[in-house]
């Protein structure tokens, strides 16, 4: 790895959580580290903590045990203001739902991410175009997110992401419940965004194809279930 900085450090993970009556116990001491310009498929069966991975390593949960840092920051010492901070400048992500705010348009999504991080001005504005134009959105981009079909919704939410030129993208099913043809659209952006944005990417996924274009897996076991 000489010469690429590590980007996110992943030490003896845990996480657990009640269930009723039960405890779920997440990961089981899980430790990766992700390099500049690494795209990682995190895969694995539904229920093994996929998305729960994403939201520890954006600060989103905490684990129950372990460390976990981003750009050398141990996500256990800051307080929620410096991980907002962190998320705002250093970490996009898209998430199952996409977070798009309706009342706003597709182009207005993709710059709020800009403004709330501090990254905007003149300068940052044909990176806005660039980004509609690669995502093949240009022409939406006076739409409200409402109008959109689902599979132009991913690519917004993806857009969005990539606004405050952060450093990691952290993707949850990106693929997920889009049509072959979409898929078959989708996955020369996925590509793209390692091999032309240069960013560093994390993204969870039940799909061989979709997995099959990183270039490194993370494949996370099925949980422990303790009754009580």
């Amino acid at each position: 790895m000489t010469g690429r900085s590590m980007i996110v450090s992943v030490e003896n993970l845990h996480k657990s959580f009640k269930d009723g009556s039960s405890c779920i116990r997440l990961f089981n001491g899980l430790s990766f580290s992700v390099y500049e310009g690494d795209f990682v498929a995190v895969t694995g069966s539904s229920g093994t903590g996929k998305t729960t991975l994403l939201n520890l390593i954006a600060g989103l949960e905490k684990p129950t045990r372990g460390s976990i840092r981003i750009l050398g920051k141990d996500l256990s010492t800051l307080n929620s203001k410096d991980l907002a901070a962190l998320r705002s400048c250093s970490v996009g992500m898209l998430f199952q739902s996409f977070g798009l705010v309706r009342g706003l348009t597709v182009e207005e999504n993709i710059r709020l991410v800009q403004d709330i991080s501090g990254k905007n001005g003149p300068t940052k504005e044909k990176y806005i175009q660039d980004l509609l134009e690669f995502f093949g959105i240009r022409d939406k981009s006076d739409f409200d997110p409402a109008s959109l079909s689902f599979g132009e919704a991913k690519k917004v939410g993806i857009a969005r992401a990539l606004a405050a030129e952060p450093e990691i993208i952290l993707l949850d099913e990106p693929t997920g419940n889009l049509d072959p043809p979409s898929v078959n659209v989708l996955l020369p952006i996925l590509r793209g965004l390692r091999h032309i944005y240069g960013r560093t990417i994390i993204m969870t996924t039940n799909s061989l194809r979709a997995a099959s274009i990183a270039n490194r897996e993370i494949h996370l076991e099925r949980p422990t279930i303790i009754m009580d």
